[in-house]
């Protein structure tokens, strides 16, 4: 597999099969639960699948519980203002879980101290 750094994937494919394995999954089941047939998975993982439509990405990233926009930047695709901070730091930073729940920690402490009153989203609406 060609991987980046720290083991980052390098394709959507690779990405994919990444996210599908973590997810416990094969080929099949990720096909059967996405609602689409398993060549297009398989051909995804392999790379034959050279422009994936926008529903079969959708479709995907909802049972694997991943962002579209993740999945729409490595064909080059940027949406802006997508994605979570949580989705942010996994992608980017390569944090696990218990990573992710300490740097959320970390931000509402700092939204304490700058702006006594708010402790997180939900008293910023």
């Amino acid at each position: 597999m060609n991987t980046r750094r720290n083991d980052r994937p390098e394709t959507l494919g690779e990405y994919v099969r990444q996210k599908r394995e973590e997810a416990g999954l094969s080929q099949r089941q990720l096909a059967q639960e996405a609602g689409v047939s398993f060549s297009n998975i398989s051909r995804l993982e392999s790379g034959f699948h050279a422009s994936p439509s926008p529903g079969l990405l959708k479709n995907i990233a909802d049972v694997l519980d991943i962002d579209l926009a993740a999945l729409l930047a490595f064909l080059g695709i940027e949406v802006a203002g997508s994605g979570s901070l949580n989705d942010y730091l996994r992608r980017d930073y390569d944090l696990p879980d218990e990573g992710v729940a300490e740097a959320k920690q970390a931000i509402e402490r700092i939204v304490r101290k700058y702006q006594p009153g708010k402790h997180g989203p939900e008293d910023q609406r």
